[in-house]
């Protein structure tokens, strides 16, 4: 918690339940929300764009300088570059490849953590991600890792694509979750972990209003 914000901390498994849950909890309390994701897209984007050296500190420091995030009026937040809003053009398939890589490299991970910080925003903030509670808001007064079973994580996504209007396959997308699930872990920088202080949640078989109602409970008990 800086300067007496509070600061609530997602973490888990991929299509574990963390960007659904963010976003009731976000209506319940009033918070806004930060998806980290955003961020290693963003970077992703830029690459694209302007063939940029992701391995350069002076690159990234400069690109850095250019980038802010804006608050708006449904609580999530804007990605402004050169003061332009690009955030509609980072949701395109091949950004979203290429943010994966990207979210590995370690400068660009520190470079923008004042970036993340400065996002703590009254009335608070509900930050979701992979090291959200580990690295990022290590203070939160809220630490969440969740889980759920593969199977289950899988047949979410599958739902999810076809009510976009794409024809899956479910299995190519348990294989593709399982694997990063595996890289998630066992990377070198900012491996997925639950923080020590982390309350697990495992959205296997609970439903999404049982979730809310328990993580408004846990919040309430920290007197925040």
């Amino acid at each position: 918690m800086i300067n007496d914000i509070p600061v609530i901390s997602i973490d888990g498994l991929a299509s574990s339940g963390k960007s659904t849950i963010s976003k009731k909890l976000s209506k319940s309390l009033g918070f806004y929300i930060l998806d980290s994701g955003i961020l290693y897209r963003t970077f992703a984007y830029l690459k694209t764009m302007k063939n940029i050296d992701t391995f350069d500190a002076d690159c990234i420091a400069s690109l850095i300088k250019d980038l802010s995030l804006e608050p708006t009026e449904d609580l999530s937040f804007n990605v402004l570059f050169e003061s332009n809003n690009i955030t509609e053009k980072l949701y395109y398939e091949e950004v979203g490849l290429l943010a994966s890589s990207i979210s590995k490299n370690e400068m660009i991970r520190s470079a923008l953590l004042p970036l993340q910080h400065a996002c703590i925003q009254s009335p608070g903030l509900i930050a979701n991600g992979r090291d959200m509670g580990t690295k990022v808001f290590p203070n939160s007064v809220l630490k969440l890792y969740f889980i759920a079973d593969l199977d289950i994580r899988a047949q979410r996504r599958f739902n999810q694509l076809i009510k976009n209007g794409s024809k899956p396959n479910l299995q190519d997308i348990r294989k593709f979750i399982k694997d990063r699930d595996e890289k998630d872990i066992n990377r070198d920088i900012s491996p997925l972990k639950a923080a020590k202080d982390a309350i697990i949640i495992d959205s296997s078989q609970l439903n999404i209003d049982s979730i809310l109602d328990k993580i408004l409970e846990l919040y309430k008990i920290t007197g925040t």
